[in-house]
């Protein structure tokens, strides 16, 4: 969706405030501009996300000395995330093979560095954390996938991400609270909220009151904003004041059983979704040069939406 999403971006804006912002696909592929917010109430995406911008040495050295490609130790990191069990899975086996190699003041000093991880908690969790989603079916973080996967593949674009996160505000609030504090003429907010009626797929509760809520704050904004969501009658009566393209996509969480199933989307934003297309030229059709009348916004629409990845 990212290059549609893109498409119907406003054409001015100085402050881009992503409002759930998940894996952080739309931030992370857009961009930078002077102010960014990346926003999300889940606490341990969050905990990743800071800990990846502060402190990505630490983070890269506790991802790659302990790799995660077993069920013993998916299960091992899971206590600790919900137990708050002591991490030890590998550090004995590690500090022997130090003994063994090692002269020993200097198999000292390596050890003690080891241990010393211990006091950064937030490093810990956020690796934890990206362990976990990495290796879970569907990325829930409950059950292992037993799919193997080496973490080290990903050092590089992690590098790269701490650079990308460097001005970016990281926050961990409701967006009732979140958007009006950063609500300004200038401001542009992007929500992708959990879809009416999949929200049982998130751990936050999102129910039909949160919908209403979340139009009846982003009716009040002084910005703008583009809001991501499923194509049904309940929510094109929620925002049927407001602009809507909708459009259909490949449903990718289905594909091995219904190959080729799409899925009904919409974008419902306060201002004119087509604006970036409308300054690109039409090409001229025989229907125009007949003198019959064309539907611009049907043509522009179907610009956007046929727009594919690069």
């Amino acid at each position: 969706m990212l290059p549609i999403i893109y498409s119907v971006f406003p054409k001015e804006y100085k402050r881009f405030i992503e409002v759930f912002g998940g894996s952080g696909a739309v931030l992370l592929g857009h961009d930078p501009v002077d102010f960014e917010v990346y926003n999300d109430v889940d606490g341990e995406l969050v905990n990743c996300f800071r800990v990846i911008r502060n402190r990505p040495a630490e983070f890269l050295l506790d991802l790659g000395m302990l790799p995660l490609n077993s069920r013993e130790e998916f299960n091992e990191w899971l206590r600790f995330q919900t137990l708050g069990c002591p991490l030890d899975i590998h550090v004995k086996s590690q500090e022997k093979i130090i003994d063994h190699l090692l002269q020993k003041e200097w198999a000292q000093a390596l050890k003690e560095a080891m241990r010393k991880r211990t006091d950064y908690p937030e490093v810990r969790r956020a690796a934890n954390y990206l362990k976990r989603v990495r290796n879970s079916y569907s990325s829930s973080g409950r059950s292992f996938a037993c799919q193997p996967f080496d973490i080290r593949t990903l050092f590089d674009q992690i590098w790269e991400m701490s650079f990308r996160l460097g001005n970016v505000i990281i926050e961990q609030q409701s967006f009732e609270v979140l958007i009006p504090h950063y609500d300004r003429p200038e401001s542009f907010f992007y929500a992708d909220p959990p879809y009416y009626n999949s929200e049982y797929v998130y751990e936050a509760e999102f129910d039909w009151e949160h919908h209403v809520m979340l139009r009846d704050t982003l009716a009040q904004c002084k910005g703008k904003w583009l809001v991501s969501q499923v194509d049904c009658p309940e929510i094109r009566t929620l925002f049927k004041d407001f602009e809507i393209l909708d459009f259909k996509r490949i449903h990718p969480m289905v594909q091995k059983h219904t190959p080729g199933k799409q899925f009904n989307e919409l974008l419902i934003g306060n201002y004119d979704l087509l604006e970036r297309e409308r300054d690109v030229p039409l090409q001229m059709s025989l229907n125009e040069l007949l003198g019959e009348p064309i539907n611009v916004n049907q043509i522009l629409k179907e610009r956007v939406t046929c727009k594919k990845r690069k």
